[in-house]
């Protein structure tokens, strides 16, 4: 598969958990059926237990790419990693297009990749063991610095960074198509949320009019103590 193919497999997987409308559900006052969820949310790389992570049971629309929720119950997974709680739910809701759903969040400890890596489980209809004994994952979590540096006075058509950590599909993290558009965004040093423990991998492509290109890739190791700096002159 091609690189820029993997880009946007990766955005758009990410895309699909991005709600652009999340509020409280209502108590159920009718129509109200107990549903229990229970299970573990296991850091994927070690297999361990991850503990803090937000657990929650939602309703949930989707309205073309982008999705209506309304949480019924959030908890906090276990020191072992383990959730089990047991909420009232409106059955009603599934013939309003909605659909029942328990999905984790990231913490501050951990991060979610839902292009690699169990985040969301599903049912369409009224199923009292559709959420028993499931599995997530996460990853512990580092920040990786990108720090900027425009020292050159090429003029280029484009120029792109992206990274990548556990699997091959790169997210972009910046993206300009003229060095005037650097001066615009006065950006010097950009954040990005990886992977603790593992080599992130750092692409750079600088595109030129006449349709050549220059790529770059390297990789920096992040931890959880301190935050990878890697520095790009362009």
């Amino acid at each position: 598969m091609k690189p820029i193919y993997k880009i946007l497999l990766a955005i758009f997987s990410i895309a699909l958990f991005i709600n652009a409308c999340k509020k409280q559900a209502p108590v159920c006052t009718g129509n109200c059926e107990t549903m229990n969820a229970n299970g573990s949310v296991i850091n994927k790389l070690t297999n361990t237990g991850a503990a803090g992570v937000p657990v929650s049971l939602s309703w949930v629309k989707f309205v073309g790419v982008f999705s209506q929720s309304e949480i019924i119950t959030t908890v906090n997974s276990k020191a072992d990693g383990s959730f089990n709680f047991t909420s009232n739910i409106d059955t009603t809701y599934f013939s309003k297009g909605y659909f029942l759903s328990v999905s984790i969040g990231k913490s501050n400890d951990y991060i979610i990749l839902g292009y690699s890596g169990n985040i969301e489980t599903r049912t369409y209809s009224f199923d009292q063991n559709a959420f028993q004994h499931k599995q997530f994952e996460v990853y512990k979590k580092a920040t990786l610095k990108i720090r900027l540096h425009r020292t050159f006075n090429d003029t280029f058509k484009s120029y792109a960074i992206t990274h990548a950590n556990v699997t091959e599909d790169y997210l972009y993290d910046y993206n300009v198509q003229s060095p005037q558009e650097v001066i615009d965004r006065n950006t010097s040093e950009i954040n990005v949320e990886t992977v603790a423990d593992v080599y992130t991998k750092i692409n750079t492509v600088k595109t030129f009019a006449n349709g050549t290109s220059t790529v770059t890739l390297d990789s920096v190791k992040c931890t959880t103590s301190a935050p990878g700096i890697y520095e790009v002159t362009f």
